[in-house]
Protein backbone atom coordinates (compact mmCIF):
# COMPACT_ATOMS: atom_id res chain seq x y z
CA UNK A 1 0.00 0.00 0.00
CA UNK A 2 1.28 3.49 -0.51
CA UNK A 3 0.22 6.91 0.67
CA UNK A 4 -0.10 9.65 -2.45
CA UNK A 5 -0.81 12.43 -0.60
CA UNK A 6 1.00 13.10 2.49
CA UNK A 7 -0.62 16.07 3.61
CA UNK A 8 -3.03 15.36 6.65
CA UNK A 9 -4.41 16.71 10.09
CA UNK A 10 -1.57 17.35 12.84
CA UNK A 11 -3.78 18.12 15.47
CA UNK A 12 -3.17 15.22 18.67
CA UNK A 13 -4.02 15.35 22.04
CA UNK A 14 -1.80 16.99 24.50
CA UNK A 15 -1.41 13.48 26.87
CA UNK A 16 0.17 11.96 23.72
CA UNK A 17 4.01 12.18 22.85
CA UNK A 18 6.09 10.84 20.85
CA UNK A 19 9.76 10.08 21.26
CA UNK A 20 12.63 9.09 18.36
CA UNK A 21 14.46 5.82 20.02
CA UNK A 22 18.44 6.15 18.92
CA UNK A 23 20.38 4.81 19.92
CA UNK A 24 17.92 1.44 20.71
CA UNK A 25 18.04 -0.44 23.51
CA UNK A 26 17.68 -4.16 21.91
CA UNK A 27 16.12 -5.75 25.10
CA UNK A 28 13.53 -3.06 25.34
CA UNK A 29 12.82 -3.09 21.57
CA UNK A 30 11.94 -7.28 21.55
CA UNK A 31 9.56 -6.14 24.73
CA UNK A 32 7.84 -3.33 22.81
CA UNK A 33 7.60 -5.54 19.64
CA UNK A 34 5.83 -8.40 21.78
CA UNK A 35 3.84 -6.32 23.74
CA UNK A 36 2.24 -4.77 20.18
CA UNK A 37 2.99 -7.56 17.76
CA UNK A 38 1.81 -10.77 20.59
CA UNK A 39 -2.13 -9.99 19.54
CA UNK A 40 -1.51 -10.65 15.75
CA UNK A 41 1.57 -13.32 16.14
CA UNK A 42 4.51 -11.06 14.85
CA UNK A 43 7.49 -12.85 14.75
CA UNK A 44 10.24 -11.96 12.61
CA UNK A 45 12.20 -9.67 14.75
CA UNK A 46 12.23 -12.42 17.22
CA UNK A 47 13.79 -14.91 15.14
CA UNK A 48 16.68 -13.54 14.20
CA UNK A 49 19.69 -12.84 16.05
CA UNK A 50 20.89 -10.25 18.56
CA UNK A 51 23.51 -9.52 15.92
CA UNK A 52 21.12 -9.02 12.82
CA UNK A 53 18.88 -7.28 15.29
CA UNK A 54 21.41 -4.99 16.16
CA UNK A 55 22.81 -4.07 12.99
CA UNK A 56 18.75 -3.38 11.80
CA UNK A 57 18.40 -0.91 14.43
CA UNK A 58 21.36 1.00 14.72
CA UNK A 59 21.14 2.07 11.26
CA UNK A 60 20.02 5.76 11.61
CA UNK A 61 17.96 5.40 8.23
CA UNK A 62 15.80 2.74 10.54
CA UNK A 63 13.95 4.98 12.42
CA UNK A 64 11.85 3.50 16.05
CA UNK A 65 9.40 6.40 17.34
CA UNK A 66 8.09 4.90 20.65
CA UNK A 67 4.57 6.60 21.61
CA UNK A 68 3.32 7.75 25.23
CA UNK A 69 -0.61 8.20 26.55
CA UNK A 70 -0.05 10.38 30.31
CA UNK A 71 2.98 9.40 30.21
CA UNK A 72 2.54 5.74 30.01
CA UNK A 73 4.36 3.70 26.65
CA UNK A 74 0.83 3.21 24.03
CA UNK A 75 2.71 2.05 21.19
CA UNK A 76 5.38 2.61 18.51
CA UNK A 77 6.46 3.04 14.60
CA UNK A 78 9.58 1.81 12.77
CA UNK A 79 9.95 4.26 9.62
CA UNK A 80 12.46 2.88 7.22
CA UNK A 81 13.88 6.26 5.62
CA UNK A 82 17.07 3.97 2.95
CA UNK A 83 15.38 5.82 0.13
CA UNK A 84 13.22 8.60 -0.91
CA UNK A 85 10.05 6.04 -0.87
CA UNK A 86 9.73 5.69 3.38
CA UNK A 87 7.98 2.28 4.42
CA UNK A 88 6.07 2.35 7.67
CA UNK A 89 7.96 -1.08 8.62
CA UNK A 90 5.89 -1.48 11.96
CA UNK A 91 2.46 0.58 13.48
CA UNK A 92 0.65 -0.56 16.51
CA UNK A 93 -0.37 -0.23 19.69
CA UNK A 94 -0.14 -1.61 22.85
CA UNK A 95 -3.32 -4.09 23.66
CA UNK A 96 -4.81 -1.60 26.23
CA UNK A 97 -4.61 1.40 23.93
CA UNK A 98 -6.69 -0.18 21.08
CA UNK A 99 -9.76 1.49 19.90
CA UNK A 100 -9.03 4.92 21.92
CA UNK A 101 -7.97 6.72 19.06
CA UNK A 102 -4.23 6.77 19.83
CA UNK A 103 -3.82 5.15 15.84
CA UNK A 104 -5.28 8.03 14.42
CA UNK A 105 -2.36 10.09 16.43
CA UNK A 106 0.31 8.13 15.95
CA UNK A 107 -0.55 7.58 11.57
CA UNK A 108 -0.55 11.47 11.47
CA UNK A 109 2.97 11.33 12.91
CA UNK A 110 4.24 8.97 10.60
CA UNK A 111 3.00 11.09 7.74
CA UNK A 112 4.22 14.73 9.84
CA UNK A 113 7.97 12.60 9.54
CA UNK A 114 7.67 11.80 5.91
CA UNK A 115 6.46 14.87 4.68
CA UNK A 116 9.70 16.56 7.07
CA UNK A 117 11.58 14.61 5.45
CA UNK A 118 10.76 15.21 1.98
CA UNK A 119 9.42 11.32 0.99
CA UNK A 120 7.98 10.98 -2.10
CA UNK A 121 6.19 7.84 -1.25
CA UNK A 122 5.06 6.59 2.34
CA UNK A 123 3.97 2.60 1.86
CA UNK A 124 3.18 -0.26 3.80
CA UNK A 125 2.62 -3.76 3.90
CA UNK A 126 0.24 -5.40 5.38
CA UNK A 127 -1.09 -9.26 5.73
CA UNK A 128 -3.47 -11.36 7.34
CA UNK A 129 -0.98 -11.42 10.70
CA UNK A 130 -2.01 -7.86 11.70
CA UNK A 131 -5.60 -6.21 12.83
CA UNK A 132 -8.93 -7.21 10.98
CA UNK A 133 -9.80 -3.83 11.71
CA UNK A 134 -5.84 -2.40 9.84
CA UNK A 135 -6.92 -2.54 6.37
CA UNK A 136 -9.50 -0.07 6.17
CA UNK A 137 -7.99 2.29 8.95
CA UNK A 138 -4.67 2.28 6.21
CA UNK A 139 -7.33 3.18 3.77
CA UNK A 140 -9.20 5.90 5.77
CA UNK A 141 -5.61 7.07 6.77
CA UNK A 142 -5.30 8.08 2.63
CA UNK A 143 -3.29 5.01 1.72
CA UNK A 144 -4.26 3.21 -1.52
CA UNK A 145 -3.02 -0.62 -2.10
CA UNK A 146 -0.90 -0.57 -5.02
CA UNK A 147 -0.74 -4.31 -4.90
CA UNK A 148 -2.28 -7.71 -3.29
CA UNK A 149 -0.13 -10.84 -3.61
CA UNK A 150 -0.59 -14.36 -1.60
CA UNK A 151 2.59 -15.75 0.03
CA UNK A 152 3.26 -18.43 1.83
CA UNK A 153 5.43 -18.18 4.86
CA UNK A 154 6.51 -20.34 7.28
CA UNK A 155 8.54 -19.60 10.64
CA UNK A 156 9.50 -21.59 13.06
CA UNK A 157 10.46 -20.67 16.40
Amino acid sequence: MEIKDLKTNHKSSPDFSVEKQFPVDLANYRNVYKEVGGPWDWANRLVISEKELDRILSNPKNEIYYCYYKGEFAGYFELDTHTHDFELVYFGLSPKFIGKGLGRQMMQRVIKKAEEQNAARLWLHTCELDSPQALAFYLKSGFLVYKETIEDQTIII
